[in-house]
């Protein structure tokens, strides 16, 4: 088999791992996504598994592009059978073909509102309260809490239920008429798509059991990024069906998790094990993207870490000779720190003459284009 012959151990270890829940703790630069395409073909070249049975979730448009341009080659046109997509996408594909009928008033043309349309319908919901919101919420606050709930699988009834403050009753009651007005729309929002998905699911063995028949293997991408709506739909659709075992395939790095603001939590691929005692957890260790001093300096800063067992990689490439260490420097203010950096860039390309932060004078003649300052927000580069 061709696709696995430049594997490393760990990395070939996951891609042929028996059919079941299968975790792998894939570090930064470590082959994820060639390890979750090489899955894909092994599944249909070893196991005979239709591609129209596998499904392959992912967070973004760009990932899923590019798992289909990396498989290409090596399925070829079986290739158009195989279904892969963000979580929202795919679960547009399920809502559009069995809503109908099944919940409420929706029909498969319903709208998908964000942005101002969003907007709109919560401040429509904020104008119409008999009484103002006691922490004086906003309207984007009050997306910011309708989608938590909904991240949470909470319905209006379910977050009301459990309110602890006159303003958690508050933004549930509001919760309440916003869900209202895009029923009366036959609209959702983005956050509806997992809970409806979900919802229709779980709620028609039906649809659950077609929808289960199509795919029968389930991977996911970046899957310390899940929130707990993501997490449950997965673990539906990957149910066991009859002899059939769960056919789950996970990659993620708890170490990675970045986006907590949507909603997501890291915890869920910290307790796989727990959730699948049965499961295969692979650890990648093995970096491409960067050298030794680097990884080290970033394992110096996580190993304390309490959300989290960080891993230790280790670098592919060991050209010591022309590494430094990581070294870190303190100013007392942004314009100290901006001057040194320019100075600094300017021995590094041979156009200043002074002592460096690294305390040399020698330079290699470095070009511009080889030097990257990386910042957290964009005011910062001025």
């Amino acid at each position: 088999m061709d696709y696995l012959a430049n594997l490393n151990d760990d990395q070939y270890a996951a891609v042929v791992a028996p059919i079941g829940p299968v975790l792998v703790k894939a570090g930064a630069g470590s082959g994820k996504t060639r390890v979750l395409t090489l899955r894909i073909a092994h599944l249909v070249n070893h196991h005979k598994v239709e591609p129209g049975h596998i499904l392959a979730l992912t967070f973004t448009n760009k990932a899923a592009k590019e798992m289909r341009q990396r498989l290409k080659p090596i399925l070829g046109g079986r290739l158009q059978r195989l279904t892969t997509g963000t979580f929202h996408a795919i679960c547009v594909k399920i809502l559009r073909q069995h809503i109908e009928g099944k919940l409420g008033h929706y029909t498969r043309n319903f709208s998908i509102y964000s942005g101002d349309e969003q907007e709109q319908l919560a401040q429509q919901s904020i104008d119409a309260a008999p009484e103002v919101s006691p922490d004086a919420t906003d309207v984007n606050d009050l997306i910011r809490r309708i989608s938590r709930a909904k991240s949470r699988l909470q319905t209006p009834k379910m977050l009301l239920a459990t309110a602890e403050n006159s303003n958690d009753s508050w933004i549930a009651l509001r919760y309440r008429h916003y869900q209202g007005l895009l029923s009366e729309s036959n609209a959702v929002d983005f956050d509806d798509l997992i809970q409806l998905a979900y919802r229709l699911l779980s709620e028609h063995e039906d649809v659950l059991d077609a929808v289960q028949q199509q795919w029968r293997h389930v991977l996911v991408d970046e899957y310390q990024d899940t929130d707990p709506s993501q997490f449950s739909l997965v673990r539906l659709l990957s149910e066991p069906v009859g002899a059939r075992p769960r056919s789950l395939f996970a990659v993620g790095d708890a170490m990675q998790s970045i986006y907590g603001f949507r909603n997501a939590d890291h915890t869920i691929i910290t307790r796989f094990h727990e959730t699948f005692p049965q499961a295969s957890v692979i650890e990648l260790k093995t970096n491409y993207r960067s050298r030794q001093p680097i990884l080290d300096a970033a394992y110096a800063v996580i190993r304390h870490s309490k959300a989290v067992i960080p891993m230790q990689l280790n670098a592919h490439q060991q050209k010591q000779h022309i590494d430094k260490s990581v070294i870190f420097l303190q100013y007392q203010h942004g314009k100290e720190e901006a001057q040194k950096i320019a100075h600094e860039i300017g021995l590094m390309t041979n156009s200043a003459d002074n002592v460096g932060a690294f305390g040399d004078v020698k330079r290699e003649g470095r070009r511009p284009k080889e030097i990257a300052i990386l910042y957290r927000s964009k005011f910062m580069s001025r």
